[in-house]
């Protein structure tokens, strides 16, 4: 009696087992999958590493350059914010020429480059880097005239290298021509002119840079 009673329970439990061991394989993949997506629609839109919170030159061994042609450093601005209607700065080397052909370029903060290509003839190779500030207000960045394109796309840090400095291919003396904006600019997002009379938008890149660089204690 006591045999029979153990078979009944032993085949009765197998499709009970069977039956849980397919609800646990269908449930817990689906419970994974979830937890996933909602890790993912609550990551932060801006991380801490592309919030711009301290700014430097593009150019250079160090993060600090005068816009004087003088033995400080080996840069100078050869071209003015707003003069002759520019809408950015042309940095070279004090050494002239095409002495600074293939220097490198560097993101001058934090941010995440938006558009990275040949702009075509006067402009040759650019880069657009868009920088959140600590205030959540964006400017972006434009370096023009590349030899050479280093990074495309993601994130980057300040002073990391995206380029090397160039003649937007043969037009010009080697240079780096390099332009801030506010999102009033109606190049916003786009490569642009480069000169304009019309400069609403438009930021002096190195009054801007300086009051924001680290400061050295």
């Amino acid at each position: 009696m006591r045999t029979r009673n153990i078979r009944h329970i032993s085949s009765f439990s197998a499709p009970i087992a069977f039956l849980l061991f397919i609800s646990l394989t269908i449930f817990l993949p689906s419970c994974a999958s979830d937890s996933a997506q909602t890790i993912s629609n609550t990551a932060p839109a801006n991380s801490p590493a592309t919030i711009a919170d301290t700014f430097a030159y593009p150019v250079g061994s160090s993060e600090f350059v005068t816009q004087a042609k003088d033995k400080k450093d080996d840069w100078f601005n050869a071209l003015d914010f707003r003069k002759d209607n520019h809408l950015g700065e042309d940095w070279n080397k004090n050494s002239g020429g095409n002495t600074d052909c293939g220097e490198p370029v560097y993101a001058i903060a934090n941010g995440v480059i938006t558009y990275a290509q040949d702009a075509g003839p006067g402009w040759g190779n650019v880069v657009i880097i868009t920088h959140t500030l600590p205030d959540g207000a964006k400017v972006q960045s434009l370096y023009g005239h590349l030899q050479e394109i280093l990074k495309t796309s993601g994130e980057v840090k300040k002073r990391e290298q995206i380029g090397k400095i160039g003649n937007a291919n043969g037009r010009y003396l080697c240079h780096l021509h390099l332009e801030l904006r506010d999102q009033d600019a109606r190049d916003w997002d786009k490569v642009g002119g480069g000169y304009s009379s019309e400069s609403g938008g438009w930021l002096d890149p190195s009054d801007f840079i300086d009051e924001r660089r680290k400061q050295e204690r």
